[in-house]
Formats: structure tokens, sequence, C-alpha cells
């Protein structure tokens, strides 16, 4: 029995190494083509995405802005044009200024009158407001850029994790098969037992159920790849060809992993701190608020505009040579506005305050987040330590039971169980080799990249 144990062992160990060679050797090859079809996913999705439009159109809306804050600080020009069209002549009645009686009639106008002028007005000084103004709009852009900028990272990332869902169902859909055709080959062995007047009638019957159990399981798996191929059209904003995201081989989230190392420090959280869009968002926002305090509170300081128009009147279409220059000048000082001004002044400065202790909780929620990824990477890469020597051990496990069957030292249960086990085994790798994909992805996502 002990020499028995040990060459179970050694069996068991020779198993191991060449499935983890076979395993890296085909691997290797599909990662890298894998990779390059996710990578062609997120461009698509760059482009497709309609949450990538919506923030375009954000930034676009916030450059008009700061076009229109300049706009308010530069020279308005005006040209204007009337026309009065009387019946008769205009006339004034001419009275004597001795007797006080009417002596005639004066001619006071045309009785057709054209008037034609052009002018313009500047505000020379508005207390900074405008420029505060201005301030104000380019800090908002600002915001929005960083906010764009994250928006493209959140679709990448839901690409990638759409992606690894994807062949993490297709992967489950191959174990699925295989679980099927376990059941079918145990049920031929069972029913050739049985016509050999070896086994009972209820064996064939069990692995009759044995096998329904594993079609409907593939039912189930193959309206998961379908499900997940639609989460993915719907990351990345189109439709998508099943076979254009085909790669043949199982994706290896392993490789992936490690030739994605380098690309991040070792202090994540000091990257997170210094990428993450978020933090940028808050702290242009907050300087923003106090850019329109800025510009509320300038409001109560003198306010100087000057002017100018030249004007012409006459009794022809087009009035020429009676031109006059008209310049002005205006202050106006607001002194008393029964607190207005000095009230919305009050809720930019608390809007500011507001996004800085939103900063605040940014930070501690980005903390957060890359812990977790991080704790979950580790969690992942564990779980597929486990799985493999799960399925290495299951595999034998199933073999051994099959080999006992046939010899009839062992039960149609314990076949049954053997393949279950293997079976969830399988499945449990698969799920630990997407989720080191997921979680990396997750951490890559976390630190801002």
């Amino acid at each position: 029995m002990h020499w028995r144990n040990n060459q179970i062992m050694k069996k068991t160990g020779i198993t191991l190494i060449v499935s983890l060679l076979i395993l890296i050797g085909h691997l290797t090859a599909a990662s890298a083509f894998d990779q390059a079809v996710l990578d062609r996913l997120i461009v698509m999705a760059q482009q497709k995405n309609p949450l990538i439009g919506a923030s375009h159109e954000r930034v676009i809306s916030s450059e008009a802005a700061i076009e229109e804050a300049s706009a308010k600080m530069g020279p308005k020009i005006g040209v204007a044009a009337g026309a009065l069209w009387q019946k008769d002549d205009p006339l004034l009645p001419a009275i004597s200024p001795v007797t006080g009686s009417l002596i005639g009639v004066v001619p006071v106008g045309y009785r057709n009158t054209y008037v034609a002028a052009a002018g313009f007005i500047q505000t020379v000084y508005a207390g900074g407001s405008l420029y505060a103004g201005k301030q104000a709009a380019m800090l908002a852009k600002e915001a929005v850029v960083a906010d764009e900028k994250r928006v493209g990272q959140s679709v990448s990332n839901a690409v990638r994790i759409a992606f690894y869902n994807l062949k993490r169902a297709e992967e489950k859909e191959v174990v699925a098969k295989e679980s099927v055709g376990l059941a079918k080959s145990h049920l031929t062995r069972a029913e050739k037992l049985f016509k050999a007047g070896v086994v009972a009638k209820s064996d064939v019957l069990r692995s009759k159920v044995a096998v329904a159990d594993a079609e409907l399981g593939l039912i189930r798996v193959a309206n998961s790849v379908k499900i997940a191929l639609t989460s993915l059209e719907r990351a990345v904003g189109t439709e998508i060809s099943p076979d254009s995201v085909k790669t043949g081989a199982p994706l290896s989230a392993k490789d992936i992993l490690n030739a994605m190392e380098t690309d991040l420090p070792d202090d994540h959280m000091e990257m997170a701190y210094k990428d993450r869009m978020e933090l940028k968002v808050y702290d242009n926002l907050s300087r923003q608020a106090y850019k329109i305090a800025r510009a509320e509170r300038g409001q109560l300081l003198p306010q100087i505009v000057a002017g100018g128009a030249i004007t012409n009147v006459d009794n022809g279409f087009f009035p020429s040579g009676n031109e006059e220059w008209l310049m002005g000048m205006m202050v106006y000082w607001n002194l008393f506005d029964s607190g207005e001004i000095s009230a919305k002044t009050k809720q930019a400065k608390a809007k500011a305050r507001e996004l800085l202790c939103m900063l605040d909780d940014a930070k501690n929620s980005i903390k957060m987040e890359v812990t977790q990824a991080e704790l979950n990477l580790k969690s992942a890469e564990s779980r597929l330590n486990v799985a493999e020597r799960q399925v290495t051990e299951s595999e034998e496990d199933y073999r051994i039971a099959v080999k006992r069957y046939e010899e009839q030292v062992g039960t149609n249960l314990d076949i049954l169980d053997a393949r279950l086990a293997l079976i969830n085994s399988k499945t449990e790798r698969v799920d630990a080799l997407y989720d080191i994909s997921i979680a990396y992805a997750n951490l890559i996502y976390a630190v801002g990249k």
C-alpha cells in the first residue's frame, strides 16, 4: 500500500509538471494575441463609446465658456439704422413775441427722415470681476479635461473587465463541454458493464442523470457567453462580431500580469494620489469656486464703462455729410444692494470649502480602492496556485476512480463524485485565472492609469 501511494505521488508530480509546462507553452503564445484583441477593443471603445463623446462635448462647452468670459472683457461694436416717413412736412407754429398771435408756420425737419449710427462700448474697470470670471472658466475647463481623461480610463477598464468575463465564460463553456463528454463516456462504460451483467441498472440510470445535468450546465454556460458578449458590446459602445473576439487558446491572466508588472511602481498609493483625475477635478473646481467668489465681490467696486458713436440724420436713404461724433464715460458704484452680492460670495466660498472636503474624502476612497485591488490580486494569485494543484489531484483521482470501477473495486458513485470534483476544480481554476486579470485591471484603474 505504501508503495502504491508513492507511485501515485510520483505520477501526480509528473502530471503537475507536464501540465504546467503545457499550460505555459501554449498560453504564453496566446496571451500576446489576446492582448492585441483587447487593445483593439479599447481603441474602438475610445471612438465609439457614448460616454467618451459626452465627455468630449463637455470639454468643447468649457472652451466656449472661456471664450464667453474673454468676450465680456472686450469691446461691443454695433450699428443701427432707422427711418421715419410722414404724410406732410413737419411744421411748428410761429408765434409773434409782441402780440402772441400766430403769424405762420416754420419747417422743423424732413418729411422723410433717415438715421444711421455706429458705436461701441467698452468696460474699462469692473472691480476685477471679469478677469476672475475668465480664470474661473479656465479652471472649470481643466476640471472637465481631467474628468474626460478619467472617463476614458473608466471605459477602458470596463472593456478590460467585460473582455475578461467573456473569456471566462468561453473557458467555462469548454469545461462544461468536457463535463458532458466525461459524463457520456462514463454512460457508455456503464451500459457496457450492465450488458455484461456486471453492474446494476441503477448505475446506467444515474449516469444518464449525470449526462442530463452536465448538458443543462452547458446550456447555462452557453447563455452566459452570449450575455458576456452583450456586456462587452455595451462597454465598447458598438456591436461586436463574436468571431472578432475569439482567440482560440485560453487567455493567461498570469502571463498578462507578469508582462504588465513593470508598468506600475511599488508604491501604488503614491502613484494614485499623484495621477487620479478625481483629485485634480476637485482641486480645480474648488479653486474655480474661489474665483467665482472673487468675481461676485468685484461687483461691489466701481464699474467704469466707456463708449462712443457716430450718427447721421438726413432726408436721403444713405445719409452723409452731417456726421456727429459722440464720446462718453460712465462710472457706476453699487453702494448698497441689500446684501445680494455678499450672499452670492458666501455661497461660492462655501462651495469651495465643500469641494475641499470632497477632495479629502476622495483621497480616503482612493486609499480603500487601491488597498482592495491589491488584496484581491494577492487573493486571486493564491487561489490560482491552489486551483492548479486541485485540478492535477482531481484529474488523478478521476483516473483512479474510472480504473477502480472498471476493475469492479469501485462504485459508480465514486466516478460521479470524482467527475464533479474535477469539473468544479477546473471551473475554480478558470475563475481564479480571470480574477487575477480583473484584479490587476482594477489596480491599474485604481492608481489612475
